[in-house]
């Protein structure tokens, strides 16, 4: 299930895609329209995009 366009600045996420490990951090910043994220988890920051096929959940 993905959520892209309702994660918010600072929630916990968890990004998953097929046949890669998953990712977990905390949203850093996103674009307006909530297609592009960057996470950051420990000692990294990396951005995601919604087109490359990965889910979004926001965490507990």
């Amino acid at each position: 299930m993905a959520f892209w366009g309702k994660v918010e600045v600072g929630d916990a996420v968890r990004l998953q895609k097929a046949d890669w490990p998953p990712h977990e951090g905390y949203v850093d910043d996103k674009t307006p329209d909530g297609d592009i994220v960057w996470i950051s988890s420990v000692g990294e920051r990396r951005l995601f995009h919604k087109a490359d096929g990965y889910s979004l959940m926001v965490r507990g």
